[in-house]
């Protein structure tokens, strides 16, 4: 999440839309963009997701299952087009996302599940010089993955961040958390504990 709001610099001043924003990266980005000054148009598609946004600092939340959600994000900025998106799943929201994103704007992407091999209108993108970054956190640069610690750190021992943790189970039990996790119905996220003192 915070490699998806910060990688192509500081957000303050800027709109930014969450796709997927109660989910357990959506909800991070939300938090660090909001905080950072960027105003945050996130989509989800329950009124309970919608609310969890909007906790997490969101302006205001659009639902991604109307046809229209581009539309209602760009009324949703004052009907201004948004400069940046974070997209949890670029195949499937790539055609919305440029009719809401500016000349210039930029998609970070960290999925595609809908469509793992997506066709991309390159010409469409060319003359709106669209950037698009995808982001694997296995592969960020160890000085993005360093500054992202250390706000993570510091944001954590100040307060800052909000967390939807839906189930907490022993280490033991990872299995049975990855389950949960794949299973897709799980709000918010499944954490292992850890015990102390093992030899």
């Amino acid at each position: 999440a915070h490699r998806c709001v910060f990688a192509d610099g500081p957000v303050e001043g800027l709109s930014v839309l969450v796709t997927g924003g109660a989910g357990r990266v959506g909800f991070y980005a939300i938090q660090w963009a909001a905080q950072s000054g960027a105003r945050v148009i996130a989509t989800a598609s329950n009124e309970a997701d919608a609310q969890a946004c909007k906790q997490a600092g969101a302006a205001a939340v659009v639902n991604h299952r109307e046809a229209d959600w581009a539309q209602q994000a760009v009324r949703a900025n004052g009907g201004r087009r948004l400069d940046r998106a974070v997209e949890v799943d670029f195949g499937a929201n790539l055609p919305a996302l440029l009719d809401l994103l500016k000349t210039s704007g930029t998609i970070v992407s960290y999925a595609s599940m809908t469509n793992s091999e997506p066709k991309l209108p390159f010409y469409r993108m060319m003359f709106m010089d669209i950037t698009v970054r995808l982001v694997l956190v296995y592969e960020m640069p160890e000085a993005a993955k360093q500054v992202a610690m250390n706000d993570i750190m510091q944001y954590l021992q100040q307060g800052r961040l909000q967390h939807r943790v839906a189930h907490a189970l022993p280490l033991e039990r990872i299995v049975q958390a990855h389950e949960l996790i794949e299973r897709g119905k799980v709000r918010g996220c499944v954490v292992l504990g850890i015990s102390q003192g093992r030899d």
